[in-house]
């Protein structure tokens, strides 16, 4: 999961509104919900909602 909010928007409370929901509707629907946060923002959003850090993340570009 992953929530975009735009520049001027932030600050708010919005991801963590959106994301309440939609966690929520996740679980209610049997999904395990998951969060891929890399900015520390977006990571004390996924932890106000009681995610946990499990792993790590990483991409990588491959050009031909």
């Amino acid at each position: 999961m992953s929530v975009l909010t735009a520049a001027r928007c932030r600050g708010r409370g919005l991801a963590r509104v959106v994301a309440s929901a939609v966690v929520a509707d996740a679980l209610a629907g049997g999904l395990l919900p998951q969060w891929r946060a890399r900015p520390e923002p977006s990571r004390r959003v996924a932890r106000a909602l009681g995610f946990r850090e499990a792993g790590a993340q990483i991409s990588l570009l491959v050009r031909r």
